[in-house]
């Protein structure tokens, strides 16, 4: 396979994680529990929006939802946490996306 000039694929590259926690600090989608949103259709909508959801997981956290009032699916950077929320949000259940702090 060829390189491109100037790429020398023996060289690992260092970052500083908490710089970047400080740049791009982690944000969580919190979803909030309601009297008339299906059981079923919150679970469907976890599977569908959160990035290597389960069914055992999404099942819990729509148990979580519903017996604390609300669950955390997805912590990550606030762009891709306010994507998740809106495709969350189209079965018509409150969400936010908070700092996680």
């Amino acid at each position: 396979m060829a390189v491109a000039p100037g790429i020398d694929r023996g060289v690992q590259l260092d970052f500083d994680a908490e710089f970047l926690r400080r740049r791009f600090p982690p944000h969580k989608v919190v979803v909030h529990d309601n009297d008339y949103t299906p059981f079923d259709a919150v679970t469907k909508i976890l599977l569908k929006a959160v990035p290597g959801m389960t069914a055992e997981r999404a099942y819990a956290l729509t148990m979580e939802i519903h017996t604390t009032g609300s669950a955390v699916p997805f912590v990550g950077p606030k762009e891709r946490a306010e994507a998740v929320a809106s495709v969350i949000r189209t079965i018509g259940i409150r969400v936010t996306v908070e700092p996680d702090e």
